[in-house]
Formats: structure tokens, sequence, C-alpha cells
């Protein structure tokens, strides 16, 4: 985007905003989110601790984060969006430089419930919120770019970190990682528009009528049916994308899949999803929200089906990894499109959060969920076809909500 967009208050032009925010999130998820497996390993060896237990303190932080998004959201609506992602980053750093000098298991959770109340400020909802309040009715395009380079976080971060890992060791990457943390709340503080910069509207808003007491946001937004279309769709696309990204490389060992086709495949997903955002930038004149969440809600099903059909060769899973990818890819922008297209444009923070703590509290039961399906009918076919089952209902979920918003409309 090298335009500048509709002319706000800003101490910063608005496309300065986006790159800065967009960094931020390649950075945020690449060094918070998407390493978290490179230490298990290491760090059981070291410490004793089981993988199990080892990612349950994943879960509680991803918890933390879905219960914290309304309340994010309503801050960032009301213009803190600035302290909010440089405390969050300043904490990050923090509880990463904290990291490598816990010895105990209930001290690793505490670490990462304060982690996923990191992730909570720092990641794209809240990135959303703010460069919506930048863009206005432009900002379809600026999500459209932000996704663009997010979607290269784990290409960068975990071969990043595993290189560390490999030289200095996982404490001292771990410190790396907090150093570069704390630089980035220095962007953060920089960079964010903070409370007195007025927002750019997305769309003319109506007065009440009739003396109506206005409603707040999130309470106009539960009142439109398609709000919870949207709650069915994202809760039951993030309980099956959280199953798939922690059980996908013990599902092909199980099949007996070579380990050096496994590490393709999974390195193969993250580009895909960039492909896919790509795709969308070129077409997206032609491409409305509607014709996007229907191309992902038919391809997660179709893609988790493939793997329940037991394709296990280098081509179908290759296929399987173009259609997860791009698909995986494409639903965060569709996340950050539908509020408001589907819902209405006021309060697009704290709406947004009330649809994503839904999805990150089955995000993080999905691990738990697959695994508990797994044992209890021995394999994984099964559990395969239950995410398949699951991603349907989502898509009826959205289904519903394309329809009901133009039924409102």
């Amino acid at each position: 985007m090298a335009k500048d967009a509709a002319a706000g208050p800003w101490r910063k032009r608005p496309v300065t905003i986006l790159w800065m925010l967009s960094f931020g999130q390649l950075i945020s998820w690449g060094l918070i989110y998407y390493t978290f497996p490179l230490f298990v390993g290491p760090m059981g060896e070291e410490l004793g601790w089981s993988r199990s237990g080892m990612f349950g303190a994943l879960s509680a932080g991803l918890m933390v984060a879905g219960l914290s998004s309304i309340a994010v959201g309503a801050w960032i609506d009301r213009g803190h969006g600035r302290k909010l992602m440089t405390g969050g980053s300043l904490l990050a750093a923090g509880l990463l430089l904290w990291w490598p000098r816990i010895e105990s298991l209930p001290l690793f959770y505490v670490l990462w419930l304060g982690l996923g109340a990191c992730q909570a400020v720092l990641l794209y909802e809240p990135a959303f919120a703010i460069i919506t309040r930048v863009y206005g009715p432009r900002y379809r395009q600026a999500i459209l770019l932000m996704t663009f380079v997010g979607g290269l976080a784990s290409t960068f971060g975990i071969p990043f970190t595993q290189f560390l890992i490999e030289r200095v060791g996982w404490q001292s990457s771990l410190e790396v990682l907090a150093a570069i943390n704390g630089a980035l709340a220095v962007i953060h503080w920089l960079f964010i528009p903070g409370p007195k910069e007025k927002p750019v509207p997305i769309a003319e808003t109506r007065p009440p009528t009739d003396g109506a007491q206005k409603k707040s946001p999130l309470a106009a937004a539960v009142r439109v049916p398609a709000f919870w279309g949207l709650v069915v769709a994202f809760a039951g696309y993030g309980l099956a994308f959280s199953a798939m990204s922690f059980h996908l490389i013990p599902l092909l060992d199980d099949r007996g899949v070579p380990t050096g086709v496994v590490m393709a495949i999974i390195a193969l997903i993250g580009p895909m999803q960039v492909v896919g955002r790509v795709l969308l930038m070129v077409g997206q004149q032609h491409i409305t929200t509607i014709q996007l969440g229907a191309g992902i809600y038919f391809a997660f099903p179709i893609s988790m089906a493939m793997l329940a059909l037991g394709v296990s060769d280098v081509y179908g899973l290759i296929l399987f990894a173009i259609v997860y990818g791009v698909a995986n890819g494409l639903i965060t922008i569709l996340r950050g499109m539908a509020v408001p297209e589907f819902i209405g444009p006021e309060g697009y923070g704290v709406v947004s959060g009330a649809l994503t703590m839904p999805t990150n509290i089955m995000r993080a039961a999905g691990p738990i969920l697959a695994s508990l399906a797994w044992g209890a009918f021995g394999g994984y076919t099964p559990v395969l076809w239950g995410l398949a089952g699951i991603m349907l209902v989502a898509a009826c979920g959205f289904a519903a909500a394309a329809l009901l918003s133009k039924r409102s409309a």
C-alpha cells in the first residue's frame, strides 16, 4: 500500500503506522506464539517436565488471551491501543527473560498466564482494531497488507529461533527474544496513535431516533443475529485449527511418513498462507466477503477429510498443505472484515474482542480434546472426521451470519 489513506489527525502518516504495526505482527506472532514447541524438547530433557504438562501451560495462556479480549477491545475503542501494545511488548520481554530461570512447572504456568495476556494485546485482533481507527473505510486493504506481512511470522520466527537454540542454547535464545520484544515496545510507543488522536469513522453512524438511548456497541452487536453466526463460525475454526496445529506431526508419524517429508509438509503450510493472501490482494476488487468465507469454509473440511481418508503419500500431503494453508491464511483476513460488514462499524474493537473470546477458548481446548479423542478411539482417523464435522458446523454458522446480515441490511 504505497499511498496514504484517508486523512486523519495522526502524528505519523497512516501508511507508516500500518507498516510498523505489520512489522509488530511479524515479531509478536513469530517470536511469542509459534516458537513454543521449539523449547518443549530441550526443556523437557533438562528439567524433566512432561510434554503434556508444558502444553497445558500454553493452553492456559490461550485461555487468558480469550477471556481478556473483550476488555482489550473496549480499551482500544477508547484510544488506548498505544499503552496496551507497548505494555504488552514490555511485559513479554520481561517474561521471556524470566522463562529460563524458572525451575518449577507451576511457575511455568504463571509465566504463560502472563504471556497469554500479552497475546491478547499484541496479536491480530487488537492490531486490526487500531488500524480500522486509522484507515476508516479503507480498512480492508490495510488488513490485507498487515496479514500478508504477518503471514511470514512462522517462516521467520521458527527458523530464526531454532538457529539460536542450536548456537547458544534455549536459555540464551529466550534472552535474545526478550531483547527484540523490548525494542518492539519502543516502536509501538512511537507509532501507534494515542487517545487524543481521533479515529477515522468506517462509515457514517446514525444517531438514535425518537429520543432512544444509545446502546453500547457490544450490547447492540449481540442483538444482531449475524453476531451469533460468526461466534459459531470462528469458534469452530479455533478448535479445529489448534487441534491440527499440535497434532499434525504425531498424526503423520503414526502413519509412518518419513520425518523429512513431515517437516517439508509443515514448512509448506506457512508459505501457502501467504500465497492465499497474495491472491486475495490481486483479486480483492472481484471477491466479496461472503464469497471469501464460502471458499474458506468449503476448503477446511475438505482438507481434514483428505487426512481422514488416509492420505499419506507425498503428492497427496502436498495437496493437503496447499488447501489447508491457503484457507488458514485467508480466514485471518475474513475475521478482520466480517465484523464491520456483517454486524456494523461501531465499536470494532470490543465487538471483535467478543468474537475472539470464544475462538481463543476453543483454541485452548482443541489440543486437549483431540488428545482425549485419540485415546478414546485409539487413533487419529475418528478425530479427523470429528474435526471435519466441526468445520461443517462452523460453515453453517458463517452461512447463517451472511444470510442474516443481508436480511437485516
